[in-house]
């Protein structure tokens, strides 16, 4: 009868991180080809130039979650008058991400998706976006696009905070069972 009741409190925190889980949504690529540059234009909510200046991973609760690039723009045709934006994309080809490489400079386009988390500005290998210097035709079609005139440094989401914030409570519920663990068992 004792170790049933041992069982009990592990048993209960089971049930109550359960609550707090959500289902992860799942995605797949399947594009045969890009779309053309004025299909990739109209469907996409920013389009423009610029240098990623850092990569983030985003660790979800169940694994990985993407990643996070931050680029330093240099030219937008579409969507966005900021200096750096970040965008969200896959953390490989395998969950339809783009291997973005820090210093090198592409032309992105972008849209609104909840593909990674919370919406943002997402870019997928289905999307036209390219390295710069393999853009020209591109370019040639979009014309000449306007300098951002918004100077923002170092987009923050803001994400971090709640995670601590939830990981510190989690960590306080832990503590405050295994405390009443211990006092029933020392009773």
């Amino acid at each position: 009868m004792k170790k049933k009741f041992g069982l009990f409190p592990l048993l209960c925190l089971v049930l109550l991180l359960t609550l707090f889980l959500k289902p992860v949504p799942v995605a797949a690529c399947s594009c045969v080809m890009k779309p053309s540059v004025d299909k990739g234009y109209s469907r996409s909510q920013a389009v423009f130039s610029g240098e990623v200046i850092g990569i983030k991973d985003n660790n979800g609760l169940l694994g990985r979650r993407g990643k996070t690039v931050l680029f330093n723009v240099k030219e937008t045709w579409k969507g966005i008058n900021e200096t750096e934006v970040a965008i969200a994309t896959g953390s490989s080809d395998g969950d339809c991400g783009i291997a973005f490489v820090v210093g090198e400079e592409y032309l992105v386009y972008a849209r609104l998706s909840d593909m990674y988390g919370d919406e943002s500005l997402t870019s997928i290998i289905c999307d036209p976006t390219t390295e710069l210097g393999n853009a020209a035709e591109d370019i040639a079609i979009l014309g000449q696009g306007q300098v951002p005139t918004q100077d923002v440094k170092s987009v923050d989401n803001g994400k971090s905070t709640v995670l601590i914030g939830g990981g510190v409570v989690f960590i306080a519920g832990l503590l405050a069972i295994f405390g009443w663990y211990r006092v029933k068992r020392n009773k």
